[in-house]
């Protein structure tokens, strides 16, 4: 498979850049676990020299998008499911505390704003639209982690976003998971209208750790080798 990036065009702050250029390089081709990156065709592509890159590549080996092996090269690393399950768990974890803190600072606008993310869907229909859903699911808890207002624990969590956008993408797909994440996103604004703390946060938690059993309990994704 031709591998192919967007160069890039901005002198500044080239590391950065590659590390975003690659990440969404990454997230968005149908790449093969351990497929080896060549750095020398990916540095010509980007249009930099190997010391931004390396560095980028190093970012992205910390975050576990892709495996360094001294001495035989960089190679795509896709997340097994046990880490996948445990990335959820803090991800409840954070997501409840913020949906806690929210019932302090959301506004009958705030709900009005969370309600119409979800508006064009249906329960009945929303399994024929689940590249829009994928999409609307992520604005819901992305606002719902600025409600919470509280900067570090949006930050923790958009640190570990990325490493299961994929795992979003393809769950969201699978029988019956959009119509029961629209149900329980529904639920969760009912539970932030109320301002009721406990009830938002349990919602919250038991939504993310809903996906966490469906990934754990036989969920696929296209880069697991076949057994």
């Amino acid at each position: 498979m031709e591998l192919s990036v967007k160069p890039i065009t901005q002198p500044a702050r080239l590391a950065e850049l590659a590390y975003s250029s690659l990440k969404d390089f990454i997230l968005s081709s149908d790449l093969e676990q351990d497929q080896k990156l060549d750095e020398r065709a990916l540095a010509e592509q980007l249009g930099i020299s190997r010391t931004p890159l390396r560095e980028a590549l190093h970012r992205l080996s910390l975050e576990g998008f892709v495996r360094i092996e001294p001495r035989k090269g960089i190679f795509i690393n896709y997340r097994p499911k046990e880490e996948i399950v445990e990335i959820l768990y803090v991800r409840a974890a954070l997501e409840s505390m913020a949906a806690r803190l929210a019932c302090k600072y959301i506004t009958p606008k705030n709900v009005r704003d969370l309600r119409t993310t979800f508006q064009q869907f249906d329960p009945d229909t929303v399994e024929q639209h689940t590249a829009d859903f994928a999409l609307a699911n992520v604005v819901f808890h992305e606002k719902v982690l600025d409600l919470s207002r509280s900067s570090k624990l949006i930050e923790f969590a958009a640190n570990i976003r990325d490493q299961i956008r994929l795992v979003r993408i393809f769950t969201i797909r699978a029988g019956g998971r959009a119509r029961n994440a629209l149900l329980e996103h529904l639920s969760i604004i009912e539970s932030l209208e109320q301002r009721n703390p406990d009830l938002s946060a349990s919602r919250m938690r038991e939504h993310i750790l809903g996906l966490a059993r469906h990934v754990e309990e036989g969920a696929r994704f296209p880069w697991e080798k076949q057994k």
